[in-house]
Parts: C-alpha cells; structure tokens; sequence
C-alpha cells in the first residue's frame, strides 16, 4: 500500500517536533522511514525558531478561514509542551516561486518549509494502571498546504502524513474533533469506525463539531492509504445523517447523552448539495425491573 506514496518521499522529508520529556516515548522511524537527527526540532530552542513560525503560517492558512487559527502562545502551550508534532516538509530551494511567495519563505531562507503536520498530545486516561507510556492521545490537528493551495506538495501528502503519523506515537485509541462538512471525515472513516462523542458540541466554537474515538489496528493503518469503499472493522451502516441539518445534530446528540451508541462506518455520501453520513445506531436496552 505504501509504494504508491513513495515518490512523496523524493521531494518531502518527514520531521518531529518534540522536547525532551516526550521525544524517548517517539518511534523516529515509522514504517521504515528514519526521521533525519537534523529534522528533530527542540521547541525550547532558538534556532528553530524560523521552522516554527513558518509550521505556525501552515495552521493560519488552513484554519484561518474558519476563524481557528492557533495563536503561538496556543501552539506552545496546548500542543508542544504536552505533545508533540510530526509532519513532512520541503527544502526551499526546491518550492517553486509561486509556492515560496504563497507561504511567505524568506529570500535567503534554505531550510525546510513545513507543508503538513500530525499534532497529537497524550490523554491522561492513556496513563492508567501505572503506564509509563500513554497509549490514548489526542489527535489535536492534522492539516496540508493542499488543504488551501493544492500543488505546493505532492498529492496525498495528508494521508501519508496520517499513516506515519500513527506510527510516530503509541497510539493505541486514538481521540479527535472535526465539522460535519469537513474532508478530513472521509479520511478518518478510512481509518476505521468512528464511535462518537459527541455529534453536535455547543463547547466548540463551531458547534456543527463531532467528537469521536477510535482503536487503529496496527495491522489495519494502511487502509487510510487505500481508502477503502467499506472499512473491515465497520457494521454496516443503519441510518444517514444529514450533515447540514442541525436539528438531526441535536437529536443525534441527545440519543449519545442517552447512552446510545453511534459509530461513523463510512465516506460520506455526497449527490449535488446533500451530503449523507452512513451511521451505526445501537440502541442502549434497558434491563427489566
């Protein structure tokens, strides 16, 4: 599955950004792929400063549309400092002009120019029993220079980005946020079933935001690479969710108050302006009196 995505890799060097209280818990080498030393960048340090601030302008540029852009203090303090980051990224010297200009890469800049990265913090129920390594973790962004300028990396940068990614952390149940209308469902259901949250999130500023949950199976990681029509792990669909009506949001998100359970089982399905979720509802029963 992952020769396809190799030639990625001609142009694109993978990178970690992590101090060192959480860097010894990261795999430097996923999927055979080593992570160069000198791509191993220390958040605390100055000289990285200029590779951070460009990762910075990568967040602004996908999420600033949507008003969620990551102030730096945000960066620093809810994603390095408790997590880490992966991603892959391009010498300057090899952007063409016209991508160099779009993401602002100073004229005598020669480093590395981030175009995707994978921020993960751990959740502190990953440290139950008196593990030393957490193995649930937060899926805090996942985002490609694609999103908003397509053509300034490879196509199927962000898969790659998420399949190494998996692999970069211990990740063995995996948390994460995303909008109803967003590209990034198709590419998690590739993933396998989703078992939400939440459907509707009043908390979130965007409140038409799932919350969901969900257990990659090592062996399963490279379905994300090959997007399939049906994930093997999910049942088969019960229902579809209009992702625009948010009065079915609501309802959906009083039946997981409930305790019913609602798994995401596929791509959603779009025909002209609809766009159709296909869900497993699970209705909680209760025992007898």
């Amino acid at each position: 599955m992952l020769n396809p995505y190799l030639p990625i890799l001609e142009r694109c060097e993978p990178f970690l950004i992590a101090h060192d209280g959480i860097a010894p818990i990261l795999q430097t080498s996923p999927a055979g792929i080593t992570i160069p030393p000198a791509n191993i960048f220390h958040p605390q340090q100055r000289k990285n400063g200029a590779f951070l601030q460009m990762l910075a302008l990568v967040d602004k540029l996908t999420f600033g549309p949507f008003g969620m852009d990551m102030p730096g203090w945000v960066f620093y303090d809810c994603a390095v400092m408790p997590g880490a980051v992966f991603g892959l990224g391009i010498r300057a010297g090899n952007l063409e002009p016209w991508a160099r200009q779009a993401m602002n890469v100073p004229d005598d800049y020669t480093g590395l120019v981030p175009v995707s990265q994978f921020i993960a913090i751990p959740i502190l129920s990953g440290f139950a029993g008196g593990r030393a390594v957490p193995d649930t973790w937060l899926l805090y962004t996942l985002e490609s220079m694609n999103q908003i300028s397509p053509g300034i990396a490879p196509f199927g940068t962000l898969h790659l980005t998420l399949y190494l990614g998996l692999q970069v952390f211990p990740i063995q149940e995996l948390w994460g946020t995303t909008q109803w209308r967003s590209p990034k469902v198709e590419t998690y259901s590739d993933l396998g079933p989703l078992e939400l949250v939440t459907a509707y999130t009043p908390a979130h500023s965007m409140p038409r935001t799932f919350s969901f949950r969900m257990h990659p199976r090592s062996e399963m990681l490279s379905s994300v690479l090959a997007a399939p029509r049906a994930h093997p792990d999910a049942p088969p669909p019960n229902s579809l969710l209009d992702a625009d009506d948010p009065q079915a949001l609501i309802e959906l998100q009083r039946e997981i108050e409930a305790g019913h359970r609602v798994v995401v089982v596929g791509r959603p399905l779009n025909h002209g302006t609809y766009v159709r979720v296909p869900l497993f509802r699970e209705k909680l029963v209760h025992s007898p009196a």
